[in-house]
């Protein structure tokens, strides 16, 4: 069995969401050692960027994580766990795109730093997270939602 298929009645998140937040940890804290300006500006992108990871990673990526079996059409009766895990994240909404603004800030802070200290691999991170950043609110968001929607009618929740 694929790695990244839940198993029954398991919520497991995407492998690929995981290790993309890994990856982006693992670059912080070498930013962070980077000294100077991109140090500074690293442990403010990771002062508001961690935590939100931890939160996606409790609330979003579960959910994500059915669009295997939803795409072949099948929907479980225990799917309806993740109902919450929606509810909880469409409650947050607004003030998970606030954190989006911040973490955006951040990331331009971080840009500059990098761009001043004429280091092309942190500026290639951060422009790395600014995409992340854009692909949740263009792609996995609305996908969450979606998931929620569809789950509810099929369930009949």
């Amino acid at each position: 069995m694929d790695a990244t298929l839940p198993l029954r009645g398991e919520l497991r998140s995407p492998r690929s969401l995981r290790l993309s937040h890994d990856d982006a940890r693992a670059e912080l804290v070498k930013a962070t050692m980077e000294g100077g300006r991109i140090a500074t500006a690293a442990r403010r992108l990771a002062q508001v960027c961690l935590p939100h990871f931890d939160e996606e990673e409790k609330s979003v990526f579960p959910a994500l994580g059915l669009l295997p079996e939803l795409m072949q059409g099948m929907v479980r009766p225990e799917m309806v766990r993740v109902l919450p895990l929606i509810a909880d994240f469409s409650a947050k909404h607004n003030a998970l795109h606030s954190q989006h603004q911040s973490i955006r800030s951040a990331i331009d802070s971080l840009l500059v730093a990098s761009h001043r200290e004429r280091n092309s691999e942190v500026a290639e991170f951060a422009h790395n997270m600014a995409a992340h950043e854009r692909i949740e609110d263009e792609v996995i968001y609305p996908t969450l939602i979606m998931i929620g929607m569809y789950l509810r009618e099929k369930l009949a929740t």
